[in-house]
Parts: structure tokens; C-alpha cells; sequence
């Protein structure tokens, strides 16, 4: 199998999440290695994209420059044989602190009715994931993530069209956009590709708080 396993940063990889990535067990599979800087997210995660299918990668594995990953991150995301899977991980909130939200939002409202406003706060999961976790369960169909850690097949990017990654800004107000990763999770479920979880893959994200010079 072979594996792209990249990361989209504005500036650097930080040395804790290259050191995770680079002790991944890789489990026999042949893995290469690609980062993208200077673009905003979007851009960067195209690009990718791109070189995943240039290269004939069957897998693209992207971590974010500020999330590490468990050992065996990788292995445990290939074993499901899924199209798109993700690790899960606490997203930041106000001033870079750690929200107590996770990267993964419900497939379905308390209503039973599918999720489309990423912006509704009873649509993050929250300490679900934790608590499926201890049930000894560990794959779970979301209705989108982050990109912090995600495994997608690379002939995915063939059955949804370009750009994948597109950050959308609507009219009715500033607050109301349609982040890049949201974006391809909704091109995803437009193509009838299911989107899923994997709590096993629990991944650290380095909250650093960000200083004004003086």
C-alpha cells in the first residue's frame, strides 16, 4: 500500500507533531512524506490533494502541523478499508484554549434529522466520543470533521469534482462560513461517501497561545 502522509502549514511543522509522525509504526507500507507552506488552508490541502494522485498514492494521510499522533494512527485508520476516516481530537476555542469539543460533529440531530448549520453547538459531539470510546466502541459514522488527522482514499478526489477544499463565506453574516474541511465533508456526502471516526486514534493538539511583540 502506499501511503502519502503530508501536512498543510502556514509556517512550520512543530517539532512535537514531526516526531509523531515520523514514529508512526508504518506497518510495512510504503509511505511517503510531503508538506505544503505558504498558502492558506484550502490552497494547501488542493495541492496535496494533487500530489497524492500524482504519485498513485492509494491513501493521503494529512495531520495538521499542531496535532500529534498515537503510533498507531496510521494502522488503525487503514484497517477499516474506508474512504475517508478520521482521529479525533479537542478543537480550540477562545484565546487557543482548548474548547472541550471535538474535531467530529453528529451524523444526526436529537430530531433525527441530518446536520447541516456546523455553526449549531448541539451539533458537536462532545463527550460522546469519550464515552462510545469506553463501550469498547471505536468506528463511528460522523456527518463531518476537522482535518487534523484524516485518512482518504485517494481515488475519492476523482469522484468529487475541484476544488475539494473551498473555504465558503455566506451572505447572511460573517459568522456563517463553511470551513475548508467542512466543505469536502459536505462534497463527500453529496457523492454518497460516508464519513466516519475512529476513537481509537486519539490525537494531542498543542494549544499555543499566540503573543502580540511588544
Amino acid at each position: 500500500m502506499r501511503v502519502l502522509i503530508a501536512i498543510p502549514t502556514f509556517e512550520n511543522i512543530t517539532p512535537d507533531t514531526f516526531k509523531s509522525v515520523y514514529d508512526m509504526d508504518k506497518g510495512g507500507h510504503e509511505c511517503l512524506f510531503e508538506f505544503v507552506r505558504g498558502y492558506d488552508c484550502a490552497a494547501a490541502r488542493n495541492k496535496i490533494a494533487e500530489k497524492a494522485l500524482e504519485l498513485g498514492a492509494d491513501f493521503l494521510m494529512m495531520v495538521d502541523g499542531d496535532v500529534t499522533v498515537p503510533k498507531d494512527a496510521l494502522l488503525n485508520l487503514l484497517s477499516h478499508d474506508a474512504d475517508c476516516v478520521s482521529g479525533y481530537y479537542l478543537r480550540r476555542g477562545k484565546d487557543n484554549e482548548p474548547s472541550g469539543r471535538t474535531c467530529a460533529y453528529k451524523l444526526l440531530d436529537d430530531a433525527g434529522k441530518p446536520h447541516f448549520n456546523y455553526t449549531v453547538e448541539s451539533a458537536y459531539m462532545k463527550d460522546e466520543l469519550a464515552e462510545i470510546r469506553c463501550r469498547g466502541e471505536h468506528f463511528v459514522e460522523i456527518h463531518g470533521c476537522g482535518m487534523g488527522c484524516i485518512l482518504v482514499r485517494t481515488s475519492v478526489f476523482n469522484r468529487v469534482k475541484y476544488p475539494w477544499f473551498k473555504w465558503v463565506n455566506y451572505e447572511n453574516g460573517p459568522r456563517n462560513v463553511l470551513t475548508e474541511d467542512l466543505y469536502f465533508c459536505e462534497e463527500l456526502r453529496k457523492a454518497g461517501i460516508p464519513r466516519y471516526v475512529d476513537t481509537r486514534v486519539a490525537c494531542g493538539h498543542l494549544f499555543r497561545r499566540i503573543e502580540e511583540a511588544i
